[in-house]
């Protein structure tokens, strides 16, 4: 995994950035869900 915050400042790394934090808070939520299941 190559961390660019350089590219932050960019619209396209900005999107990349904010993409990737949402993809990371499903995945917590996900697995307390999971865990909160279970």
């Amino acid at each position: 995994m190559n961390t660019r915050t350089t590219n932050a400042s960019r619209p396209t790394g900005f999107s990349g950035e904010t993409v990737r934090a949402l993809a990371s808070t499903l995945l917590l939520l996900g697995l307390i869900g999971d865990r909160r299941v279970r």
